[in-house]
């Protein structure tokens, strides 16, 4: 059985995922933020395994990681989808320092600890058996065409797009591949948060 790892999994593209997936068999870690979304999504596919991930916590990543090691049991992770992500509308001119900051916190730095914690199961660490896995880093369109009030998401994924292309490279040498997925307008609650 594949195994995937999917942060920002309580609602949009995250949850979604996690119910396809877990729907074709895979064993789903779900990461959310809040105990009562690990509970829908229970209520939404029992084979889908809530994990505390908030990607700007590193103790909780760390503590994600070693939950899936175990589970795995000796075993390569299939995947890594790095999905978790605010967006904050407003002018650059006037938005707040901190809200820009807290973009990146979230929809780049905490992309990039989720990715070098988990790079081991995917392939790194060359004692486990499996194929190597990959990363899936969800993006936007955002991350080629920027566009007015949404300077600081788009400037996050704008980022994602360079980090996937780098980890794309580097990580060949380990049979790990990296993908950059970019929707179009997607109606989640993302805009609405």
């Amino acid at each position: 059985m594949k195994t995937v790892v999917i942060t920002g999994a309580s609602t949009g593209i995250g949850r979604a995922t996690a119910e396809y997936l877990a729907a074709q068999g895979w064993q789903v870690f779900a990461g959310i933020r809040k105990e009562a979304d690990g509970a829908a999504l229970v209520d939404a596919d029992d084979r889908i395994k809530p994990i505390l991930l908030d990607v700007t916590q590193p103790e909780q990543v760390d503590a994600a990681v070693e939950t899936v090691r175990a589970a795995l049991d000796g075993q390569k992770l299939a995947g890594l989808v790095n999905n978790a992500g605010i967006a904050n509308m407003g002018p650059l001119a006037l938005q707040p320092l901190d809200q820009f900051e807290a973009h990146f916190s979230v929809n780049v730095f905490g992309l990039l600890r989720a990715s070098q914690a988990f790079a081991p199961l995917l392939g790194m660490d060359e004692s486990l058996e499996g194929a190597p896995g990959r990363i899936v880093n969800i993006t936007s369109v955002g991350g080629r065409l920027s566009a007015p009030f949404l300077g600081a998401y788009t400037a996050t994924k704008h980022a994602v797009e360079s980090i996937t292309d780098s980890l794309r490279r580097e990580l060949v040498l380990f049979g790990i591949d990296a993908i950059a997925v970019g929707p179009g307008a997607v109606k989640t609650p993302i805009w609405d948060k």
